[in-house]
């Protein structure tokens, strides 16, 4: 996965296992050879990136750094007893402002790593919604579904070659040469 993804998704993690009660698994949906796990688990599935804003560029000595603000869609699946509340319980403080609070906390607690993670943010949050769902066994269970969106400052770093010293000349514009044409 790419920084950003991975640093969504571990942030969101975090978040979701915050919230949620503390037994109930929080997955990465997509993943080859995994079973479902036995009661109420919840998945996330990336939806999309989207950009939301121009980028932007900057300088150091020796670094170009583009920086570009993206809107990251991530689906929340939750299956089993209990699916319902669980989903409102997430539309709820995601949408509150002790949502960007624990982000802001999660990001302060990881500046350590190498390279940094990106800030995330949340922007708003779709509207839960029951999604049919039969199991192995052909039986109906409560699966509810809610679309998260997160902000994420990615930034791309180039080397920028820059000139050390710079030897200039002098020209003379009222010469000849360099008089304009009437």
């Amino acid at each position: 996965m790419p920084p950003v993804t991975a640093a969504t998704t571990t942030a969101l993690r975090a978040f979701l296992q915050t919230i949620l009660p503390p037994d109930l698994p929080v997955l990465l949906a997509r993943q080859n050879r995994m079973a479902a796990p036995n009661g109420p688990f919840a998945l996330m599935a990336l939806l999309l990136h989207q950009q939301i804003a121009t980028s932007a560029t900057r300088y150091t000595a020796n670094t170009r750094i583009i920086l570009q603000q993206q809107d990251i869609a991530v689906q929340v699946s939750l299956f089993g007893v209990g699916a319902a509340d669980n989903v409102q319980r997430i539309s709820t403080v995601f949408q509150n402002g002790w949502a960007a609070e624990f982000f802001m906390a999660f990001h302060q607690n990881t500046l350590g790593q190498t390279p940094p993670p990106p800030r995330i943010a949340p922007l708003y949050a779709g509207p839960a919604r029951q999604i049919p769902f039969v199991n192995g066994e052909r039986q109906y269970e409560e699966h509810w579904q809610i679309d998260l969106h997160l902000q994420a400052s990615f930034a791309l770093s180039f080397p920028q070659p820059m000139a050390s010293a710079a030897r200039l000349a002098l020209a003379d514009v009222t010469s000849p040469q360099g008089s304009p044409s009437a």
